[in-house]
């Protein structure tokens, strides 16, 4: 008798095995990658929400050590204390004999600071932009607020403000030696003074002043390291503070 051939199921031939293996590695690539663009797309809500969030957190921060610097004594890193804010001004602007012996230590009162030609906006460089909003939430933030408004009526809002896009000479000055008010700024006068910024080099400067520039609503051209060092250096002989008298603030 002759052999019957066998009804099973015939193995597959290599064509067929390859073919099977390419639809399953396509297979497995697709899911790989819907859910992949799943996860992108799930996350960025909630990376944005966070962010929004820490923002909001920094502001409530940043308003509440405010206002402690301006209302409440405090202890100092180095272990003595200071009075709030506004006492200080106050306490300076009243007495007429301190007041006497800031003006009187000020250098003859120069012109005021020519308008300078700024020229065709130019838009500072992120890095740059990265520098000055690193050195503003460290030396500026507290007084006048992450959102440029300051508080009043002890801090002014920078803004909105002609005299942070003008004339970049000022505005370096009143970061070297500070500013002795008054000084009125949206209708609201500010009798208070703004220390010297210490520990900072010219680059830090201009970084910060072409943040708070390009920032809040202001449009002014980017400041250079090489415009703070040769105020730095027009002005290295003066320690007191400047007067807004003398620069012809009002």
């Amino acid at each position: 008798m002759s052999e019957q051939p066998s009804s099973g199921s015939r193995p597959l031939l290599p064509g067929q095995i390859a073919s099977w293996l390419r639809l399953v590695c396509f297979i497995a690539a697709a899911l790989i990658v819907t859910a992949y663009a799943y996860l992108a797309v799930r996350q960025a809500p909630n990376e944005e929400a966070g962010r929004r969030q820490d923002q909001k957190t920094l502001r409530a921060d940043n308003a509440k050590k405010g206002l402690a610097l301006i209302n409440e004594p405090g202890r100092n890193a180095d272990g003595t204390y200071r009075i709030p804010v506004k006492d200080a001004a106050a306490l300076i602007a009243a007495d007429n004999q301190v007041v006497a012996k800031i003006q009187a230590a000020a250098a003859p009162a120069p012109a005021p600071a020519a308008p300078a030609d700024v020229g065709p906006f130019v838009k500072a460089s992120d890095e740059q932009m990265k520098r000055g909003l690193a050195v503003y939430s460290r030396t500026c933030i507290a007084c006048h607020q992450p959102t440029g408004m300051g508080l009043p009526p002890v801090f002014p809002p920078i803004a909105n403000a002609p005299i942070v896009v003008g004339n970049p000479e000022l505005p370096i000055k009143f970061i070297l030696q500070g500013l002795m008010g008054p000084i009125t700024v949206g209708g609201t006068t500010y009798n208070s003074m703004m220390p010297p910024v210490v520990g900072v080099t010219d680059g830090d400067i201009a970084d910060v002043l072409t943040y708070v520039r390009q920032s809040f609503g202001n449009q002014g051209n980017p400041v250079s390291a090489d415009q703070v060092k040769a105020v730095r250096a027009a002005t290295a002989g003066r320690s007191a503070m400047w007067t807004t008298a003398e620069l012809g603030l009002k």
